[in-house]
């Protein structure tokens, strides 16, 4: 009994004990272990989340990058077509219109400017700085420019927004990737299609198919009805389709996409690292399987940073935006402050070198070929030509052009002469602006078949016999029409009364509305030409023309509506 007392169970205590130590030992062990892993899997926890409301962050940043250009497009939109109807604001940008501020203009425009020396009609220098601003972004991040900037970009991800409430995992996965890989190249074709045409007609052809024209555009007449339609249609695919039109159809989008073969950071994706979760591919707008990919070389990659380890990858480090040999990283955000930097400042810089021009060129086409290839064109001089750009662009001295058609100074724009000679010629003659193109032939020697009915004043003919311009085989038969007037007539002196204080002239006013007003038909069509459909607006005819409807608005405001 004794022995059972002192050895409980019949086992020595030291028996136990030495039984029992490796066992409390372990047990010491496991809760040390398991008090460090917990409070491992906490602080893991709490970087998760800490990551998680970092990554939000970063797309927020992107996000109010867009929101600003989309809200300064729209602003500088809404002012162009305010004045237009005669709702004059301050001038932004330098009174910028929609095409002005328009890189792929400046993109379509660079045959042009390299063969002719002119851009395409409604594209200005200021489209030319924006198109290189944007080559030069191409150059060192790829299509930045559609992923941080296009505002039309930035509504179809508005829009998809709804897509994704309302088709939950499904959005932006309807067509099946072998259509999809098809689809794809479709741009190219617009591509090559707009470039084509536009080179072949010299306008912005373009423009009647564009949706992001009519997006901002679309309370205003002169947007085609095919603009519309593709709009529409852009709208409704993005309630399926992440980014349809930048995907399938975006002409500028295709160029810019090029650049992602060279460019200078590119996607890349650490293998080592990789947990091949599929976060990176899940996150890509543009249904890019960055997951599969070493290196992001597809040209549909518009730089949006959403599927880098700042974003979606939940491994650090494992997918960024670097440079080839020094992997150098550049985070998300310091792509958004440059770019908006490179755009800006560009653009600020432009204006203080005089380059940032929001008005089309005032330099004519150049004659392709025979013996004066090279040299401007006098064919191509323009209404919208002052008698300044008119002595810039031919070597002429603006004194001898006043002095020939009568003008009251050198800054008045040509395509006046009709208002001011209209009625003081005989019925099928016509002193305008193929007058000038006729008086530049005459004096340069450069060559130009003069319309039916064009005259000279006899004060033109003065000019060209005293400064010995008059050997032209034409000259004589053109000096026999002059009209002498008497006296130098003065675009000052016109007694008019404006027509804008009879009928507001707007972009919606047809002929027959100003002819039901009191207008002369033959008046109207000297200054903006013969219409086929009186019922048609006149801002659309002159469009057709290729003029500015601003610049024909002028001339109207200046006839006298006539007792009915």
């Amino acid at each position: 009994m004794h022995m059972f007392l002192q050895y409980p169970l019949g086992v020595p205590s030291n028996t136990i004990k030495v039984a029992i130590e490796p066992m409390v030992a372990y047990a010491d062990s496991i809760r040390i272990v398991f008090g460090v892993s917990c409070s491992k899997n906490q602080k893991k926890g709490n970087e998760m989340k800490k990551n998680s409301l970092g990554k939000n962050k970063v797309q927020t940043w992107r996000s109010r990058i867009q929101i600003g250009f989309f809200v300064l497009v729209a602003f500088i939109a809404t002012i162009n077509g305010l004045a237009e109807i005669g709702v004059t604001l301050p001038a932004f940008l330098g009174g910028a219109s929609l095409h002005a501020i328009c890189p792929f203009g400046g993109v379509v425009s660079f045959w042009n400017l390299a063969t002719l020396g002119t851009l395409v009609k409604k594209v200005h220098d200021s489209s030319v700085v924006l198109a290189v601003l944007g080559l030069l972004l191409a150059l060192l991040f790829g299509p930045v420019i559609c992923g941080w900037i296009c505002p039309f970009g930035t509504f179809q991800e508005w829009i998809g927004k709804l897509g994704r409430k309302l088709f939950k995992k499904r959005y932006n996965h309807f067509v099946p990737k072998k259509l999809d890989r098809i689809l794809r190249y479709l741009r190219y074709l617009v591509l090559a299609w707009v470039s084509y045409m536009t080179v072949v007609t010299g306008k912005l052809i373009f423009q009647d198919y564009d949706p992001y024209y009519a997006l901002f555009n679309f309370w205003r007449s002169e947007v085609a009805i095919s603009g519309y339609v593709i709009l529409g249609v852009v709208i409704l695919l993005s309630l399926f389709v992440e980014r349809p039109f930048c995907k399938y159809a975006c002409p500028y989008g295709a160029f810019q996409g090029i650049f992602n073969l060279f460019r200078v950071f590119k996607i890349r994706r650490k293998e080592a690292t990789c947990i091949s979760c599929n976060a990176c591919s899940k996150a890509c707008p543009m249904n890019i399987e960055v997951s599969k990919a070493g290196i992001v070389h597809d040209p549909q990659c518009i730089s949006c940073m959403k599927c880098t380890s700042e974003a979606a990858c939940p491994v650090k480090e494992t997918v960024d935006f670097s440079s080839a040999k020094t992997r150098f990283t550049v985070k998300t955000k310091t792509v958004g402050l440059i770019a908006v930097v490179v755009l800006l400042g560009g653009i600020g810089l432009s204006m203080l070198i005089g380059l940032w021009n929001t008005e089309s060129s005032k330099q004519p086409a150049l004659i392709k070929e025979g013996d004066f290839a090279g040299l401007p064109s006098p064919s191509d001089i323009r209404g919208s030509y002052t008698w300044e750009d008119v002595s810039k662009a031919f070597a002429i001295p603006s004194s001898l052009l006043v002095e020939a058609f009568g003008a009251a100074q050198s800054t008045d724009k040509v395509n006046l002469l009709e208002a001011v000679y209209l009625g003081k010629v005989p019925e099928g003659l016509e002193i305008g602006t193929d007058s000038v193109r006729l008086f530049v032939s005459f004096y340069t020697g450069l060559p130009h078949i003069p319309e039916e009915g064009t005259i000279l004043p006899a004060s033109a003919i003065t000019v060209l016999r005293r400064e010995g311009k008059d050997t032209s085989p034409l000259f004589e038969e053109i000096a026999s029409k002059a009209i002498s007037l008497g006296e130098t007539v003065s675009f000052t002196e016109q007694p008019v009364t404006p027509a804008t204080e009879i009928i507001s002239i707007t972009g919606k006013t047809t002929f027959q509305e100003l002819i039901s007003a009191g207008y002369l038909l033959e008046e109207i069509e000297a200054i903006v030409g013969k219409p086929e459909d009186l019922n048609m607006a006149i801002k659309d005819f002159v469009a057709e023309q290729g003029i500015e409807f601003s610049e024909m608005k002028a001339q109207l405001a200046m006839l006298t509506p006539k007792k009915k």
